[in-house]
């Protein structure tokens, strides 16, 4: 019966640690940007590695949206018009990313299933899309207090 105790308590211990390491993980851009206090107009042509959308801050600091680069942190002017479509731009490629890492349940890929197939027969062989394993997932990221980041 203590043995059942001891598991028992160390499962408990075991979500404990798991729940203090997310709640202290964050992104880098996170961490590094405490605020902004000025904000740019400036169009960024730098590669987006995400971004953090500073909503109600308290002065001194002001509404921004702090892009992540390789190159740094920019501050920018949430209303500028370039912001909405570089969001936007960054949020497909992170969507197209996502569709293009999944893996399917059974581990086959279209191209595996193509290349160990016997040469082709006389009469074409169709394969019919509802019998290949395809998987997609799909995720909705709102513009809000959290870091968004590449996936790679």
């Amino acid at each position: 019966m203590k043995m059942v105790n001891s598991r028992g308590l160390l499962k408990i211990v075991l979500v404990a640690i798991v729940l203090v390491i997310l709640t202290d993980s964050g992104s880098a851009a996170e961490k590094l940007a405490s605020c902004c206090k000025k904000v740019t107009k400036e169009k960024i042509t730098d590669p987006i590695l995400g971004y953090l959308v500073q909503r109600e801050p308290t002065p001194p600091c002001v509404k921004a949206v702090i892009f992540q680069t390789e190159k740094g942190l920019y501050c920018s002017y949430p209303f500028a018009p370039w912001v909405a479509e570089k969001i936007m731009a960054f949020e497909k490629e992170k969507r197209v990313k996502a569709s293009l890492s999944t893996v399917s349940p059974s581990g086959m890929s279209l191209l595996s299933i193509i290349t160990s197939t016997a040469s082709p027969s006389s009469s074409a062989a169709h394969l019919s899309t509802s019998s290949l394993p395809f998987s997609s997932s799909t995720s909705k990221s709102a513009v809000g207090e959290t870091i968004s980041e590449n996936m790679e």
